[in-house]
């Protein structure tokens, strides 16, 4: 699962990023800022982000359906290993770790888990880009994008594209396997007919599979009870990060609750649609990044905004790395073992 080449590349987007925030950035504001927070809203906060991953492994059940049927509490496990993964694995590898680890929990395919932890993410990114709309009608969501844009030195299309192409691709592909699915699979079979029978047989099989995470995309009920069930999700992630601001009085910047509610939709949705850029372990660097830009371009000074946004990034990572290798180590199982699959299918 690994090459170095991918941990390279990864440290040196991450690299690029943080340089960009720390070249625009006053480090002696950024030491007022952290000697001065209350880190006793860290406790609630991270309780509160606990909250939405057990959320997440509610949709996740709903999901999973059509093809296994298994409890939210089985899932939660499943889920804090894959993020815990995530955040110690570049280029989001944990995505294969939590699908690997889910085929050894239930009977599920590791290739069909795979392909609902997709739509996952394709609908995470359609509820946050949502948000910013919905942000949009009371704070100057476009200026942030010029702002951005700015920063990081790349066309204001290319930003644009990079955020909103990607989702809306994927979306459509996924909905055309689901309504489709006989026409995909003559495709791959042509496909496949090039190809020695060693492989051709394994990888028919496994493209079958994908393709069945897909069930049911086609129908608009099943659409709509996926994005009603993402809402939640990251409703929840954000008062998480609201609490947290709490801790750094970012309330005094601004003049009612309503545009601090709206100025936390903001950074939720651009700093968690940062995440998809690829980059090291935790998708460190972009989240710190445009998070921050965002906060100063609402108009929270930048040593306050990228305080926050370092023990922000910091309560989202480090607790759930600790939980998941515990879970881990409680069930005799190693990271190494997940990496490499070494573990044995179990009944419990």
């Amino acid at each position: 699962m690994l090459t170095n080449r991918r941990i390279w590349l990864g440290v040196a987007v991450s690299g690029v990023f943080l340089g960009i925030l720390f070249y625009q950035l006053d480090l002696s504001e950024l030491r007022d800022a952290l000697a001065s927070a209350n880190y006793l809203y860290l406790i609630p906060a991270i309780a509160v982000y606990f909250v939405s991953l057990y959320v997440r492994a509610f949709r996740w059940r709903y999901l999973l359906l059509p093809f296994a049927e298994t409890r939210t509490r089985r899932l939660y496990p499943v889920v804090l290993v894959g993020y815990m993964a995530n955040n110690v694995l570049p280029m989001r590898l944990g995505e294969l770790a939590r699908s690997y680890y889910l085929s050894v929990r239930e009977p599920v395919r590791g290739s069909t888990a795979l392909a609902t932890i997709l739509i996952e993410r394709v609908f995470d990114g359609l509820t946050l880009l949502f948000f910013l709309a919905v942000a949009a009608l009371f704070l100057p969501v476009p200026g942030l994008a010029e702002r951005v844009s700015d920063s990081v030195g790349w066309p204001l299309w290319v930003i644009a594209a990079s955020v909103i192409v990607p989702f809306v691709s994927v979306l459509a592909i996924m909905l055309a396997a689901a309504t489709f699915p006989d026409r995909f699979l003559a495709g791959v079979e042509r496909f496949t007919r090039r190809l020695p029978d060693r492989y051709a047989l394994p990888l028919f099989g496994l493209v079958g599979r994908f393709l069945s995470g897909f069930e049911g995309l086609h129908r608009p009920s099943r659409l709509f009870t996926v994005f009603l069930l993402s809402a939640p999700i990251w409703i929840v992630e954000g008062t998480m990060y609201y609490i947290v601001a709490l801790g750094f009085d970012l309330q005094s910047e601004f003049d009612t609750v309503g545009l601090m509610i709206a100025a936390m939709l903001v950074l939720t949705s651009v700093s968690n649609l940062a995440t998809s850029i690829p980059s090291s372990q935790g998708s460190v660097g972009p989240f710190e990044l445009l998070g921050a830009l965002s906060l100063v371009f609402l108009g929270v000074a930048s040593g306050v905004a990228s305080a926050y946004i370092l023990v922000l990034h910091l309560a989202l990572l480090l607790p759930v790395i600790a939980m998941g290798m515990a879970h881990l180590a409680m069930s005799g199982l190693s990271l190494l073992d997940l990496t490499h699959g070494n573990i044995p299918r179990a009944s419990d």
